[in-house]
């Protein structure tokens, strides 16, 4: 076995899907080439930071991309940062945030890999306005099971383009991108927090919101949820929305750059054993202190603490015990906002109430098949995955989203119904279309692939 080798147990990052496989660590291009050719089949991942199967093999080699992960240029007068796929979003704004520019999309973590945010197309908690990650990518390499290498951009190659960003990992292996960055005028970011009292307060609030944020795209809202409450109380929330700080704004005593928090990356911690502490007394107690405890405030923050919750959250996962969590997360358009609630109700009423739970404005999605905004609503739930042993028990949210025009998120998915997701991603023929004219080879795989049938 080469040293850059090794047979690893793998997981999603919500530790319900496991694979054990063959896993090689590239560092440079030639070695990437070099892995792609001696493969039958390969399954690309970056940080693992998918809650469930889509960076998991099902009979492939694993391609870790952690170790090819240098910054090849960054121009400090305009913003643009060409980067490798395996480098850390937090590894880009340790560089750039010093002076003055940030990646304009971030998830609830920064300790994903660029060509991960790419592949699923991630989006932030300012999508009306700054749209998802793919739209800020001013080109990217690609490498093709039979060993060629194509620079793909928005402008000169559509297809191929936009079926690589949200294509889950499944058209190549992305070795690099240009990413367009945005300016900032400190590290800090300016919080207010206010608390409502039923859904239909939550949608209002979130609607005059989206606005505003559809006019600044610096503008970050996310609306966590009391689902435990019953009666005109479900759904009231807690609503976050934030803004990078401006330096007129700044206290005189306060630094603009806050000293980076933590280690570089997260601690692996262990699964407590059995069903762990998530349970439905849990859930109750902790979703009404969240909403007791939360008054209305405003204050500062560290721009990654705002941005990135999840990174102060680590050991969330091992909190379900040995079974793990899926998060399943849905979209849905504008004007289908009671779905939202009929999953909810729909939820409780089969004591499958959500550990957390949080609502997002979405704006327009993009040109990509496979990208999952839609200009509405998203809501997401943390699930036990004991709850779901019987992989159908969410056939009914899958319907009801279906039938709405809205889709789930296939970086998160563990158990959608194969057959609902062809309505929900209209153009996954199209999709499949391009998808073998980059890989005729059939060299790129997944579980997610497998289990829902992706490939053409």
């Amino acid at each position: 076995m080469n040293p850059d080798e090794s047979v690893v147990a793998l997981s999603g990052w919500g530790r319900s899907s496991h694979r054990r496989s063959l896993v090689r660590r590239p560092v440079s291009d030639e070695d990437v080439i070099r892995a792609v050719r001696a493969a039958a089949r390969i399954t690309v991942r970056g940080a693992g930071r998918s809650y469930g199967d889509a960076a998991l093999p099902e009979r492939a080699t694993v391609l870790d991309m952690t170790a090819h992960n240098r910054v090849v240029s960054f121009d400090q007068l305009n913003g643009i940062i060409v980067v490798e796929a395996g480098a850390l979003l937090r590894d880009i704004i340790d560089q750039t945030l010093p002076i003055g520019w940030l990646l304009p999309v971030l998830p609830g973590t920064e300790r994903i890999t660029v060509g991960g945010a790419i592949a699923s197309d991630v989006h932030g908690k300012n999508h009306p306005g700054a749209g998802s990650f793919g739209q800020h990518v001013l080109g990217l390499s690609l490498l093709r099971s039979d060993g060629s290498v194509d620079d793909l951009s928005a402008a000169q190659n559509p297809d191929e383009f936009w079926a690589t960003v949200g294509g889950m990992g499944l058209t190549g292996v992305i070795l690099r991108a240009g990413i367009q960055l945005r300016r900032v005028e400190t590290g800090w970011a300016t919080q207010r927090r206010l608390r409502t009292r039923s859904m239909d307060e939550t949608l209002e609030v979130l609607r005059s919101l989206a606005v505003r944020q559809e006019l600044d795209p610096d503008l970050h809202v996310v609306a966590w949820l009391d689902t435990h409450s019953p009666g005109r109380r479900l759904g009231r929330a807690v609503v976050d929305e934030c803004r990078p700080t401006r330096a007129a704004e700044l206290p005189t005593a306060v630094p603009p750059y806050p000293e980076r928090r933590g280690t570089r990356t997260g601690r692996t911690i262990r699964s407590l054993p059995g069903p762990g502490l998530v349970c439905g007394a849990t859930i109750a107690a902790a979703s009404t202190a969240r909403w007791h405890l939360s008054r209305a405030r405003e204050g500062l923050l560290p721009i990654g603490a705002a941005l990135c919750p999840l990174d102060a959250a680590e050991s969330w996962p091992a909190a379900f015990g040995r079974g793990g969590l899926i998060q399943y997360q849905l979209a849905v358009p504008a004007n289908a906002e009671k779905v939202l609630t009929q999953v909810l109700a729909h939820l409780v009423a089969r004591r499958l109430t959500p550990a957390l739970s949080t609502i997002k404005n979405l704006g327009f999605g993009t040109a990509g098949p496979l990208s999952f905004p839609i200009h509405g609503w998203t809501l997401a739930v943390d699930l036990p995955a004991r709850w779901l042993e019987n992989r159908d028990a969410l056939r009914t949210v899958d319907e009801l989203v279906a039938d709405a025009g809205g889709r789930v998120y296939l970086a998160k998915d563990a158990v959608v119904d194969p057959v609902l997701l062809r309505r929900m991603y209209s153009r996954l023929q199209s999709w499949q279309r391009t998808q073998l004219r980059l890989d005729p080879d059939r060299l790129l795989t997944s579980a997610l692939a497998e289990r829902l049938g992706l490939l053409a």
